[in-house]
């Protein structure tokens, strides 16, 4: 997929992909994956709005999310009533 597309395919809400619940595999793994570890740094490439950062982040860790779509990190935000601050 090119990146246009998918900036596209979140312009024009076609985002079936994006999942409303923290995914059930990390829900599952989450104590293998943090391995009794606290503030472990999680990597979401092309995170959208996933709400799987959101969740880790409320556990204590550290997420950093990386997305092309400038609408999918706002409504990240907005749907999650969190402050962000933006530098050009």
């Amino acid at each position: 997929m090119e990146l246009s597309e998918w900036e596209q395919r979140w312009q024009e809400n076609r985002t079936g992909f994006h999942q409303l619940e923290v995914h059930k595999m990390l829900q599952n793994n989450y104590d293998k994956v943090v391995n009794g570890r606290s503030g472990v740094r999680f990597f979401f490439p092309l995170c959208g709005k996933a709400v799987d950062m959101k969740w880790l982040a409320d556990l204590g860790h550290s997420v950093v999310g990386v997305e092309i779509s400038e609408m999918a990190i706002r409504q990240f935000f907005q749907e999650n009533n969190l402050t962000y601050s933006e530098s050009f």
